[in-house]
C-alpha cells in the first residue's frame, strides 16, 4: 500500500486481477460440472421451456420488455448486494459475477413475465407477487443457501422478500407507463 491511508488506483486494479484469476481457478475447479452447475443448467432449460409453452405470443414484444426490466434490476441488485459483500454465490453456472444466466437474466425474468402475463389488475398483480415473493425469498433462495448455490453475509430472506415486492411494482408501473404511450 502507498503511504495514504486508503489504496490507490494501481493497487486496486491488481487486487481485481488477482480476484478474477482466484475466482477463475476457483470456477474451473469447484462450479463447472458440479452437482450445482447441472441444477442451474436444468433450471434454465426448464424455465426456458416453461417460458416457451405458456408466454402468449400476441404479446410477446410486450412480455419480453417485462422480462428486460427485471433482467436489469436484478442485475443491478445482485451487483450492488455482491460488490458490498452483502450476498455471494458460492456457486455459478458461469464464471461470471453475478452469476447473470440463472438468476438474473433467465429464471426472474420468467417468473416475472408470467406473473405480468396473468394478472393483470393491479390487485391481482400484488397478490400474485406477494406469493412469488415469498416462495422465491423463504423457500427457493434457503433451499439454494443449503445447496451452497446462493450466500446470505450481511442479508436475510426478508430483506429479499422486499426486494421481489418493490420490483414488481417498479416492473407494473413502467410497463403501465409504457402501455399508455404506446396507445
Amino acid at each position: 500500500m502507498n503511504n495514504n491511508q486508503y489504496p490507490s488506483w494501481d493497487e486496486i486494479v491488481n487486487l481485481r486481477e488477482e480476484f478474477r484469476d482466484s475466482y477463475w481457478a476457483y470456477w474451473i475447479n469447484e462450479n463447472l460440472f458440479s452437482f450445482g452447475w447441472f441444477l442451474q443448467f436444468g433450471l434454465n432449460i426448464l424455465f426456458i421451456y416453461i417460458a416457451y409453452k405458456l408466454l402468449d405470443r400476441t404479446r410477446l414484444f410486450e412480455l419480453l420488455t417485462a422480462g428486460g426490466i427485471i433482467a436489469i434490476l436484478s442485475s443491478l441488485l445482485d451487483s450492488i448486494t455482491i460488490q458490498n459483500v452483502l450476498t455471494t454465490y458460492p456457486n455459478s453456472f458461469t464464471p461470471i459475477s453475478p452469476p447473470f444466466v440463472t438468476s438474473t437474466v433467465v429464471i426472474l425474468p420468467i417468473v416475472y413475465m408470467l406473473l405480468y402475463q396473468f394478472f393483470s389488475t393491479w390487485q391481482s398483480f400484488i397478490i400474485a407477487n406477494v406469493i412469488s415473493g415469498a416462495i422465491l425469498a423463504f423457500v427457493i433462495e434457503n433451499l439454494f443457501r443449503w445447496l451452497d448455490i446462493y450466500q446470505y453475509i450481511q442479508w436475510n430472506s426478508f430483506f429479499s422478500f422486499i426486494v421481489y415486492l418493490v420490483m414488481a411494482v417498479i416492473l407494473k408501473w413502467i410497463m403501465n407507463y409504457l402501455m399508455k404511450a404506446q396507445k
